[in-house]
């Protein structure tokens, strides 16, 4: 059913700049200077019975900070496994020492709950100490971005659930990722 125009002024008026509920971003773009942009992302596969997740953190200049991929020890929903690459993206955030960052996530019900403190929704309990978690920062905003837009940390994801292992980079792209990374920024 369409809006009237009173319902979408109403809409408008409500939008909260600070914690915007989507974005409409064409492609990755670098944070502000001083600012780190963490991009996580999180893969669950029915058929093979798995989970893992990716972790890209990137400075102003788009210059990889750091990298990490897990696999997970179970095979989880999809929304919870966005959930878990959140919470381990401020992890190595907080590891790293940084102070100003941004966390991008293709999982728009993830991103809605942490900005709504939405700590009865499902995984609430994880929800919650993500959103406490954003007192460790000076600055801190998480923010919803294309799936088309995410695709170093997908691919990070992906290569923890084919080689089975966790791998962490800090200061180098490592090979397999490089042409993802171009990817994001040239959409």
């Amino acid at each position: 059913m369409a809006k009237n125009s009173f319902e979408e002024f109403n809409d408008a008026a409500t939008l909260d700049l600070f914690h915007p509920r989507t974005s409409h971003t064409h492609c990755w773009s670098p944070p502000p200077p001083g600012v780190f942009k963490i991009n996580v992302d999180g893969s669950s596969s029915d058929i093979e019975e798995s989970s893992s997740i990716g972790v890209i953190i990137r400075d102003c200049k788009g210059q990889i900070v750091a990298a990490f991929c897990k696999p997970l020890q179970s095979h989880y929903t999809a929304e919870l496994v966005e959930v878990f690459a959140l919470e381990q993206g401020i992890r190595l955030a907080q590891e790293s020492q940084l102070s100003r960052v941004i966390f991008e996530s293709d999982a728009l019900t993830v991103i809605n709950a942490v900005n709504d403190s939405a700590f009865g929704a499902p995984h609430g309990h994880i929800i919650q100490d993500i959103s406490h978690a954003q007192t460790s920062f000076s600055f801190c905003s998480f923010r919803h971005l294309n799936r088309d837009f995410n695709l170093a940390a997908h691919e990070l994801a992906q290569f923890a659930r084919r080689n089975r292992s966790v791998h962490l980079w800090k200061g180098v792209t490592p090979s397999f990722l490089v042409p993802f990374v171009q990817a994001d920024m040239l959409h």
